[in-house]
């Protein structure tokens, strides 16, 4: 789908008109972390106690502002990132998304490319403090989860790691959110093949068709005492199984409190869960166990000037099986200026798979980190 992404751009820049003005953005974003993990005795000897994660991503885009207002952007996020635990369980080392945009008030917007979905982009749940994510936690990078696997030819999820519908994640697709009406933003997204390297669906299944639909609304509600953020979210990923969310947040003063569930299942003309069966011996039991499983997170925050502290819960289950994961996290955050950010966090991870010590792990964090923007 790439190689149609440059034809559609090549014939958009080809089409500007002569009014208007063009327009450049760019940024980068890096962070290092250091954390202390103290496991329980009885994984202390497969795990490291110490982890030093870092990353960085460097963003651009260029666009046209035609009179009146629409916009078409080209944009491009790159990312890299090395010392993890799990090291390419998400992006990878190395990941890149390319996608160009068509922004109107009048007609709505479009996009093209390497983005997450409809749903997943209007969501709202638990409060970020930071870079510090709820759903896909970073916490995997100090206390390694059995059940979320991606190492090499390997990959495997037994739960889900979202309460965001993240399925498909980035891989290529097409989206139109119509244009606002009373605070209400309603969006769509087709995705041909789901297959991603930070999605869900493994590379190694026997699905015949990796297409997905999805659909969001958002709807933004700002009274005189609290504003009120909320969502919806549905996803059909063919052949391999249907899924819901349902998100809210209030905020108010500098407080902001939020939670989201995700709701996932399966019926009867998708593929079966893995259980070892004859043609599929080599794959781990259950290796794509989110499929039919729920998750939630709540969370509050509080934001003074330059700092802000949140508390968040995170638990994700598979309904045909015992796999759970639980994470807690505290996270505080020091903004020294508009470049740079101080992180002091403090976490408990508890995942458990079918009972085996090797799919089990729990403990306690303590890290500490610094983020750079430009």
């Amino acid at each position: 789908m790439k190689k149609y992404l440059f034809l559609i751009m090549l014939c958009a820049v080809a089409k500007v008109a002569d009014a208007g003005e063009y327009v450049y953005n760019y940024g980068a974003t890096g962070f290092g972390f250091y954390g202390y993990s103290d496991y329980a005795d009885s994984y202390s000897s497969r795990y490291k106690h110490y982890h030093t994660p870092v990353a960085a991503e460097i963003s651009g885009s260029v666009g046209y502002r035609f009179d009146n207002d629409d916009e078409l952007s080209f944009n491009l996020d790159t990312q890299v990132a090395g010392g993890k635990e799990i090291e390419d369980y998400n992006h990878g080392k190395w990941g890149e998304n390319l996608y160009a945009s068509y922004n109107s008030e009048r007609y709505g917007d479009f996009t093209v490319g390497q983005v997450y979905n409809a749903a997943y982009q209007m969501a709202v749940g638990a409060p970020m403090v930071g870079i510090w994510r709820v759903n896909n936690s970073p916490v995997t990078d100090f206390i390694a989860n059995p059940n979320w696997q991606r190492h090499s030819r390997t990959a495997s999820y037994r739960t889900l790691n979202s309460t965001y519908l993240n399925t498909d994640a980035d891989a290529p697709k097409v989206s139109y959110t119509l244009p606002e009406l009373n605070n209400t933003k309603i969006a769509f997204s087709y995705t041909p093949d789901s297959y991603s390297q930070a999605g869900l669906i493994n590379k190694r299944s026997r699905y015949d068709n990796r297409s997905s639909y999805s659909v969001g609304l958002y709807h933004d509600l700002n009274l005189q005492y609290i504003e009120i953020e909320s969502s919806l979210g549905y996803a059909y990923n063919h052949k391999n199984n249907q899924e819901a969310s349902v998100g809210l947040s209030l905020y108010r003063k500098g407080w902001t409190l939020g939670g989201s569930y995700r709701q996932s299942w399966r019926s009867s003309h998708d593929f079966a869960l893995n259980d070892r069966s004859s043609d599929l011996s080599y794959m781990p039991e259950y290796f794509d166990g989110y499929r039919e499983g729920h998750a939630f997170n709540l969370g509050i925050s509080y934001e003074i000037g330059p700092f802000k502290t949140g508390i968040s819960y995170f638990a994700s289950y598979a309904d045909k099986t015992d796999n759970k994961d639980k994470i807690v996290s505290w996270t505080n955050r020091f903004a020294l200026n508009k470049y740079a950010a101080l992180y002091l966090i403090g976490a408990h991870a508890e995942y458990r798979g079918n009972g085996n010590i090797d799919d089990n792990s729990r403990g306690y964090a303590a890290i500490c980190g610094l983020e750079l923007s430009f």
